[in-house]
Parts: C-alpha cells; structure tokens; sequence
C-alpha cells in the first residue's frame, strides 16, 4: 500500500510538471538556455499577419532568441494576461502589435518598469518608454491609394469605404490618407462621391456581411476601398454572392497579401497598397538585439515605405 501511495505522489508531481509547461502557446516547449523574445499578436486570424510573425521568429532564432508567440485573436482583453504570462516565463524583450491602443498600456508600463525593452509594430500605445513604434507609413499608403484612383478613374465614381478596427492608426491614417484625396469635404477638385461607410474590423466575415448589406442597399458602385487585404476578400466574395461580378467594382485593398494577388489574377481584385511586414519584423528583432547586446536605441519612430501593386 506504501508503494503504491508512493507511486500516485510521483504520478501527481508529474502531471503538476507537465501542466505547468503547458501554457506555452508557441505550441512547443520552451528551449533551455536561450533567451526569450515575446511576441505579440493582435489577430493571427489575418493571414497577412503571418508574414509578420514569422519573420520575427526567423530572425529571432538567426540571433539565437526562443520567440514566444502569442494570439490576441482580436480581442484587446487578452493582451494584457499574455504580457503578464510572458514575464513570469522570464522573456528579455517585448514585440507587440497591439490589438488596440489603450488596453495594453498598463501591462506595457509594468514590463518597462521591469527593465523589459519594449517595440511595438504596425500599431502605437502610448506609453513613456517604449523602445521603438515600427509602422507601414499608412497616411502616404491611403494617400496613395486615392491617387491611383484618380488615375484610374479620372472622371470620379460611387466610392465605399471599408474601414478597420475604429481608433487604431492604421484605420485613422490609411482612411485619413484616402480621404484627403478623394472626399470631395476634404479635396474640392475630387470628383468622387463617398456614398457610404462600413467598418470590418479588419476581419474577412464582418467585411462580407456589410458588403452584403452594401450591396442591397446600393444599385450603383463604383469603387470599394478596404482598409486591408483580409477585408477586400471578403468584399470580394460578397460582391460574387451577390451575383454583381459583373457590374466592374473595382476593389482595393491593403497589404501586399498573397490572398489578394490570387483575386487580382482572378479579376476579383484590382490593386493593393503594398506594407513590407517581413522587413518590419526583422527589423524589430534587430533593434532588440542591438539594445539589449549594445545599449544601442534605435529612432523612437520608423515609417516604413508603401507602394501600390497588382502583381505580386
């Protein structure tokens, strides 16, 4: 009977072990010796995102780093219970792409207080001591976008607006961009109309079910700006649901995602604005490494370039 108590103990200090390793959401255990990185995702959900994801992780383990990824599936509330989890697992650094603005602010502040650099990429939080904020120059990219447009469509159109999450800089400045070229209340010599305004949340099926609703609602459109890739494929397949393939809207999206030149292959989509995610991810690996090897800081804002593209 003693042995057999003995044996339930080990068992039981065992599965204690085991479970306390679980919670790694790289999906594998951590690798012994190595310093970590975290990294944080606002929504892995958005295949674009992935560029950026694993060019962190390519570049992290070229520098001899363990990236621990992290999923905020789009839902701000998690982040700051996944920072929380990535210090107690002893991380050296912090890369975030923050699902919004304000609710990570207070796991950042913790982190930095704890000495813990600190980038963030595609989106800014608002806190004293943040090492970098790594974007795409979205403001010039919605520019571009109203400029193609112009060229495109010289004599104007029935323009709709897709817009991401309410609040986050890239909605703000892509839709900012866009809107200083062709809203006619912000450009007198725009010679478009925006007939309408939705938000997808940079999400495929919320974009599908307004551009449903769009189209019910609208017999003559022209043009659909999406404020990313993951949206304009949703776009796209409600315009195709609806039986409208035909009627020549032109849909744009943001991003450069492969997704979006199999539709421009396909006719579906016409162009992307183009954001270099895989130079962005390296590079906040780099500045990480540089600070935490060298003491070296990096600017405290990178604008990274965007172009318009049709071919991948």
């Amino acid at each position: 009977m003693k042995k057999l108590s003995l044996v339930f103990l080990a068992l039981a200090a065992f599965l204690l072990v085991l479970g306390g390793c679980s919670n790694n959401e790289t999906g594998g255990e951590e690798e012994a010796g190595k310093k970590k990185i975290a990294l944080l995702m606002a929504d892995l959900g958005n295949p674009f995102f992935h560029v950026l994801r694993d060019s962190v992780v390519k570049q992290g383990e070229e520098l001899g780093y363990e990236v621990l990824v992290y999923d905020g599936q789009n839902d701000a509330s998690m982040q700051p219970s996944q920072i929380e989890d990535a210090l107690q697992k002893g991380i050296e650094a912090i890369i975030i792409n923050p699902a919004d603005e304000s609710s990570t602010a207070n796991a950042i502040k913790d982190a930095i207080a704890q000495d813990i650099p600190v980038v963030t990429v595609d989106r800014a939080v608002e806190v004293d001591g943040v090492l970098s904020y790594l974007v795409t120059d979205n403001l010039k990219g919605g520019k571009l976008v109203g400029e193609w447009l112009q060229e495109k469509l010289p004599e104007g159109g029935n323009v709709i607006h897709m817009e991401g999450v309410i609040g986050t800089a890239p909605q703000r400045e892509r839709g900012g961009g866009f809107l200083s070229i062709i809203d006619p209340a912000e450009n007198a010599s725009s010679k478009f109309e925006i007939i309408d305004t939705a938000v997808g949340d940079f999400s495929m099926a919320p974009a599908e079910a307004a551009m449903s609703d769009l189209l019910a609602k609208h017999d003559d459109i022209d043009v659909v700006f999406a404020q990313n890739d993951t949206m304009a494929v949703g776009i796209a397949r409600a315009i195709e649901t609806a039986g409208r393939s035909d009627d020549g809207i032109i849909v744009i999206g943001f991003d450069g995602a492969n997704e979006a030149y199999d539709l421009i292959d396909q006719g579906q989509m016409s162009v992307t604005a183009v954001q270099d995610f895989d130079f962005i991810g390296s590079e906040a690996v780099n500045y990480v490494h540089d600070f935490l090897e060298d003491d070296k800081k990096p600017e405290a804002e990178v604008l990274v370039d965007v172009f318009m593209s049709d071919k991948k």
